[in-house]
């Protein structure tokens, strides 16, 4: 049996979790959607697999600018959709239970010193972050809200405390020198409790002040610096606002202030350096991304950065969550969601150099198949004629891809017995032009479960030798099928054949 012909194991590729609604989702919807794109990419145990009793758990969101957008649409593109925070701070407290060490936080930085996180003085506060339902500028029950009584405490069951990051001092702040990828050191100056249980404990002060668990709930939205936003951007929130002596990331350290094309070009390498090396220092365990909705010129409105004004958000409803513990593969899966290339959105590169994640299409495991595919050319014949799908073209550097949707035939000969229960599985793909994109993975799928894949060398045709024995059910019940992906998660299945 030659090696080139022997499958990769199916565990080397990175789970994305990806599911969607085909009209705009609606509150039973979206806890079905969290449910189940956890249990995509944690399994049936789902939070649990890395969430256990007595634990403390750090929420992060975007809460940037939650007053933006016009009357009666406020929180739709520019913060992370309550409705989605509210239901995973209650599942991990389902977890976590009230007792003994256990601790849930739902934090950002507001832009303001104050701890109070939620003061109605403050347009940046969670008072005001809601889902606006009552179509006036006045915050009240009819709202999806984070803190709808300015408590601190976040609404629902789930008693999440809600912690504003830009009031944290020194005191509350730990500083690492962090060696990031063909640069300079940087210092990062992050939160205590964004600490692991033994760094507290080694550090000899408040033990107390620590993260078990970070979770990750960014807003799907593009960014006038960066390309896109998402997971690997969120991490910006946790900067020292402050004149902390050696921090590298504070407030205008990386000129986010700057609105000028021409005077933000030169900051951005900085910016994402300076965000890799907070993901060096904690990086999520789990994210989740909501894609109820789309920010097409973001984070907040063209006509930044005045952030009160009831102008517009161009945002469109895209309907789905994203899911990954590889807070670059779903930033990647994220990019090509909003119809950019990959490769124009610098940040993914300078993350992977870091070995932050990975951005190779290959080796992303995006659940669904063709989901994922057929619900973004949905998106794009519905928005395309408006001038609204893909996201605006050069914003922040990022490039619209051109034609999204590519479509393969799969065909598959029946299997042949190479000896005992090893058998061999051919098949080729129609249909694959020179302007189509490089195809990225085949796998062979038997009886509904992935047992090998290729993502080497000509993926347009070619076989797999498998020993069957462990999968082999039924004589009358056995069953393949061929799977190919390309660079665009695009995918194309053979017909199911019966052997």
């Amino acid at each position: 049996m030659k090696k080139a012909l022997v499958s990769d194991i199916p565990t080397l590729l990175s789970p994305v979790g990806f599911v969607c609604t085909a009209g705009e989702s609606t509150d039973e919807e979206v806890r079905n959607m969290v449910d189940e794109v956890i249990n995509q990419v944690m399994g049936p145990d789902g939070l649990a697999a890395i969430i256990k009793p007595g634990n403390k758990v750090v929420i992060k969101v975007n809460l940037v600018g939650p007053t933006a957008g016009k009357m009666g649409e406020q929180g739709r593109g520019v913060i992370t959709d309550p409705r989605i925070v509210q239901y995973v701070a209650e599942k991990v407290r389902t977890i976590i239970g009230f007792g003994g060490e256990a601790d849930l936080k739902v934090v950002d930085g507001l832009f303001y010193q104050d701890p109070n996180p939620s003061l109605k003085s403050e347009l940046q506060s969670f008072y005001w972050a809601r889902l606006e339902r009552n179509n006036n500028d006045l915050v009240d029950e009819a709202d999806v809200c984070y803190d709808l009584n300015a408590d601190g405490i976040l609404d629902g069951t789930s008693q999440a405390r809600l912690v504003n990051v830009d009031s944290l001092d020194e005191t509350q702040r730990f500083v690492t020198r962090v060696k990031v990828d063909s640069s300079e050191d940087y210092l990062v100056c992050l939160p205590k409790f964004l600490r692991t249980r033994q760094e507290a404990a080694d550090s000899g002060d408040d033990v107390a002040e620590y993260c078990d668990v970070l979770i990750g709930i960014p807003l799907f939205k593009s960014h006038g610096l960066c390309g896109m936003t998402g997971a690997l951007k969120l991490h910006y929130g946790f900067r020292s606002v402050l004149e902390i002596q050696g921090d590298t990331g504070k407030f205008q350290h990386n000129g986010l202030l700057i609105w000028d094309v021409g005077n933000t070009i030169q900051y951005k390498p900085n910016l994402l350096n300076y965000l890799c090396a907070e993901h060096l220092v904690r990086s999520y365990d789990l994210v989740i991304m909501d894609c109820l909705t789309g920010n097409r010129r973001g984070p907040l409105t063209p006509g930044e950065p005045d952030l009160y004004m009831p102008e517009p958000v161009d945002y469109i409803l895209t309907n789905a969550l994203l899911a990954s513990r590889d807070s670059v593969a779903i930033d990647t899966v994220e990019t090509l969601f909003a119809g950019y290339d990959p490769q124009s959105v610098s940040l993914l590169e300078t993350a992977v150099k870091n070995g932050l994640g990975t951005n190779q299409p290959r080796f992303i495991d995006l659940a669904g198949q063709d989901a994922f595919s057929k619900h973004r050319q949905g998106l794009y014949d519905f928005y395309h004629p408006q001038d609204r799908y893909p996201f605006q073209d050069g914003w922040g550097g990022a490039r619209i891809q051109g034609d999204l949707n590519r479509t393969y035939t799969v065909d598959v000969k029946k299997p042949e017995l190479y000896k005992d229960k090893i058998y061999n599985f051919e098949y080729q793909v129609q249909g694959q032009s020179e302007a189509a994109s490089p195809l990225a993975r085949a796998e062979l799928w038997f009886n509904d479960q992935r047992i090998a894949y290729h993502y080497q060398g000509n993926l347009a045709q070619g076989k797999f030798i498998v020993d069957l024995t462990p999968y082999l059910q039924d004589s009358t019940s056995n069953a393949f099928y061929v799977v190919i992906w390309d660079q665009l998660f695009n995918c194309s299945s053979s017909p199911k054949v019966s052997f």
